[in-house]
């Protein structure tokens, strides 16, 4: 075993009770706890029925947190898995339910609905919402926005009200409200707000279909293991006594009702130790969690409270920007409601001697971009300064990080272009990404068959699979498309009179025969394709795939996204080809993830992927650390602060008043679940304001998140927008001044 520094010490040493850590990135929280689950093991008189309970937030901990606490007990000589259970949130809530379903309202053979058919239930409630309520999105909409010329937008709007049911719903399960409990909340209101409508109607739908399939989604596990522990004191107390520690890993990220039912299981004399660090919130977007409970705990007054302040991760430079950004938002950041976003403790160096030292100090490792690139040109110049670097530099571990999963998407793409080979931690991979991008180009075609622009990118995309890296073959596509640029009409091309053949008229000495071949055997596949078009567009996609693709992945992702539009045309059957190949490109953008196809967390070691750059977005990258670290897009749209001149990624630009429709529609459900009526008649504003607030504090834990990922080597760039009004983000700018540098 490595041996333990003073403040880890002083937690192993832990005897009872109920305590509090902060630890600070690369303080080794997981090694800590999993010592101490180790000698409470050994050392506590533990039952045979009785075991220590550790709840950690992913699975990828469990088996961290496992593998680890069996090491240290066959260390001891003990039997390394007994006298233990590592679970997530949801693995505990499901333990809790199944022991006991009939407590709430469950069979034994309750089922449980994995994220995909949850989407899948989800889309068809919002589908059947927006065809009742068609005047939705008119009220709703910016005035400026013409819905009735672009199918984009009103894709949006229906991505919008799917996101907004999904937080509502998921809210009022926080909050143990059933569709029931809403609808007798709200009979005292004479007249409901619509975003209140909207949300109890899809909820209501959302639970039918749930109860119908006898199934739960992993909300109302959460919810249910609650109410099982308050409707049977008996069960409550058997747990108790089974579980007579509980350590909980990533407290930070806790939600209300988590917290309840650790506190439930607990007792009032309980041993409970919480484990976080509140700088690393960075979750409540998109859940209930939030930092206050970890914050709140560690104040109570029976709550002993330590810190784990010692990180041998970063070099000292690193470390020193990380609490500079503390130290100035807590000081000076010009925003007072902001000042507590991020905490202390500092990070401190470990002491001489300690067995993970800090890297050497290097203050030249951290650059900070002072002048913003175009948002192309970011990509490019930081692809160009990986190209130079990676030879030198085989045997480190590198990543770029960026804020969402479309700009990790177009990385990649640059990488693959340069041929600098790269490991994606995104949303959906490339060639999820590829397939759907020419099966939708293939969509768009059929959609407007007297389009030749659409055409031409059908016929570009094939040659990018067909020719691969034969450049000969690459060469003769070009040509093809170029001369099918030069096609008059193309009625002469795909359905010539005998008189009138475009292709045939070609002068055989101009016309290579390798480019008369592709353009033959392209109008072959468009008119099958012409033909086919009348199938249903499940059929049609897979009728295009079976010519397109050869190999067995293309073809099950080919078949995923078929199942993907046969679902979608059950919720919008009035949806033409050119929606269906929106709905694929929003695949292909990396804006949505393909259920089933991407990997599950089960953990990632930065290290096997040394000579490779390792492209992920912020939130991926929490937990994992790098040799060099490249942090993109640090502007004023993605880490905004409050500013007058901020613009938020929530605010819609469809949206009438650039109102945040999920937090208004929040802030009214909170607002009628306490019986606050003057806050659910409340104008439509002051809770996109206030969330303003939220999101900018938690986007500075994000930045810094994101600064201590990095061990040796720190590039910070930004990027002024879609736009080009965006700005340097202000916190980085607060930073800059320390160090100067050039990618």
């Amino acid at each position: 075993m490595t041996s333990l520094r003073p403040a880890q010490e002083e937690i192993v040493n832990y005897a009872g009770g109920r305590m509090g850590i902060s630890a600070v990135p690369g303080s080794g929280k997981t090694y800590t706890l999993s010592w101490l689950a180790a000698r409470l093991i050994e050392q506590a008189d533990l039952f045979d029925d009785q075991e220590v309970l550790i709840v950690t937030l992913v699975n990828s901990a469990v088996d961290n947190f496992s593998t680890r606490i069996s090491g240290f007990l066959r260390d001891k000589g003990l039997i390394p898995n007994l006298g233990y259970r590592v679970r997530t949130l949801h693995g505990l809530a499901h333990d809790i339910v199944r022991e006991r379903p009939d407590l709430v309202g469950l069979s034994d053979h309750f089922t449980i609905v994995d994220e995909r058919e949850s989407q899948e239930i989800m889309d068809a409630a919002v589908a059947s919402w927006l065809r009742i309520h068609p005047e939705f999105i008119t009220d709703w909409s910016a005035p400026d926005v013409d819905l009735n010329s672009s199918h984009y937008t009103q894709k949006h709007w229906i991505d919008l009200v799917d996101s907004l049911a999904r937080s509502f719903i998921r809210q009022a399960k926080d909050l143990q409200l059933l569709p029931a409990d809403l609808q007798r909340l709200m009979q005292d209101i004479n007249e409901p707000h619509p975003l209140l409508q909207l949300g109890l109607e899809i909820y209501t739908d959302y639970q039918r279909s749930l109860n119908y399939r006898s199934a739960v989604d992993f909300s109302d596990l959460i919810r249910l293991a609650l109410l099982a522990l308050q409707s049977d004191p008996d069960y409550q107390r058997r747990l108790h006594y089974r579980w007579p520690y509980i350590l909980e890993d990533e407290a930070q990220d806790s939600s209300s009702l988590q917290e309840q039912i650790l506190r439930s299981l607990v007792g009032l004399d309980g041993n409970w130790v919480r484990v976080g660090d509140p700088n690393q919130a960075i979750y409540e977007t998109f859940t209930t969690a939030s930092p206050r409970f970890l914050r709140d705990f560690l104040r109570e007054p029976d709550v002993a409270a330590r810190n784990l302040p010692n990180s041998g991760r970063s070099t000292r430079s690193i470390i020193h920007l990380a609490n500079s950004l503390i130290e100035w938002t807590n000081a000076a950041h010009p925003v007072p409601e902001l000042r507590d976003a991020l905490t202390r403790p500092y990070i401190q160096p470990t002491p001489p001697g300690d067995p993970q030292p800090n890297p050497p100090d290097d203050p030249n490792g951290i650059f900070i971009m002072p002048q913003g690139y175009e948002a192309e040109k970011e990509i490019e110049s930081v692809a160009i300064s990986l190209k130079r670097w990676l030879p030198e530099h085989s045997d480190w571990t590198v990543a770029v990080l960026t804020s969402r999963n479309e700009r990790g998407a177009k990385i990649v793409e640059e990488l693959k272009k340069r041929d600098i080979p790269y490991v994606e931690l995104l949303q959906s991979s490339q060639s999820t990404r590829s397939t759907a991008d020419i099966l939708a180009a293939c969509l768009r075609s059929l959609a407007d068959p007297g389009s030749a622009t659409k055409l031409q990118d059908v016929l570009k995309r094939l040659g990018r699979i067909a020719a691969g890296d034969d450049k000969a073959m690459v060469n003769y596509y070009r040509g093809a498309v170029a001369l099918l640029d030069r096609c008059p009409r193309l009625e002469d091309y795909l359905a010539p009179l005998p008189d009138s053949d475009w292709l045939a008229a070609l002068p055989s000495d101009q016309v290579a025969d390798e480019v008369r071949q592709i353009l033959a055997d392209f109008r072959d596949r468009i008119v099958r394709w012409q033909k086919a078009s009348l199938l249903p567009v499940d059929q049609l996609l897979l009728t295009i795939s079976q010519e397109l693709f050869t190999n067995a992945p293309d073809l099950a992702l080919a078949h995923k996204l078929a199942l993907l539009l046969e679902r979608a045309a059950a919720n919008h059957p009035e949806w033409q080809l050119i929606e269906f190949a929106e709905e694929l490109s929003s695949v292909a953008r990396n804006e949505r993830k393909l259920p089933g196809f991407s990997e599950e967390d089960t953990g990632f070691d930065p290290d096997r992927y040394k000579g490779k750059v390792v492209v992920a977005t912020l939130h991926k990258a929490k937990g994992l650390e790098w040799d060099r670290v490249y942090l993109l897009s640090a502007n004023n749209y993605d880490f905004p602060s409050a500013q007058p001149y901020d613009n938020y990624i929530s605010e819609k630009w469809f949206v009438r008043d650039r109102l945040n429709l999920e937090a208004e529609a929040l802030a009214r459900l909170k607002a009628l679940a306490d019986g606050d009526l003057e806050g659910v008649y409340i104008e439509d504003g002051p809770a996109t304001r206030a969330a303003r607030l939220e999101y900018s504090s938690e986007r500075l834990r994000v930045l810094y998140v994101g600064i201590t990922r990095a061990r040796r080597e720190l590039v910070v760039t930004w990027n002024t927008g879609r736009r080009g009004d965006s700005q340097q983000a202000l916190p980085i700018l607060a930073l800059q001044s320390g160090w100067k540098g050039n990618v």
